[in-house]
């Protein structure tokens, strides 16, 4: 089996929303398998997504506000914190 490298270059924008998901998964208190389990996504997609191997999505994105992972957060601010900030 072929293990996967991770998608990072210097200052790699998709490893920093990686980052960034962990931050505030951790932050919320959560751990992997409850983020999974909020958004219907599998424990090792969450996992990918942190150690970027997986690009977070817009439709990841949208899941997380839908179903309140991260409390009350506005969809602003997620989108903000996951992709303004970085790609400014």
């Amino acid at each position: 089996m072929v293990k996967r490298q991770r998608i990072t270059f210097f200052n790699d924008p998709y490893s920093k929303m990686g980052d960034q998901l962990r931050l505030l998964r951790e932050y919320n208190g959560m751990t992997i398998s409850e983020l999974a389990e909020k958004i219907d996504v599998s424990n090792k997609m969450i996992s990918n997504y942190e150690n970027g191997y997986n690009r977070i999505t817009i439709e990841t994105i949208v899941k997380i506000y839908n179903n309140e992972a991260f409390g009350n957060m506005e969809l602003e601010e997620i989108f903000r914190i996951l992709v303004i900030n970085i790609f400014e």
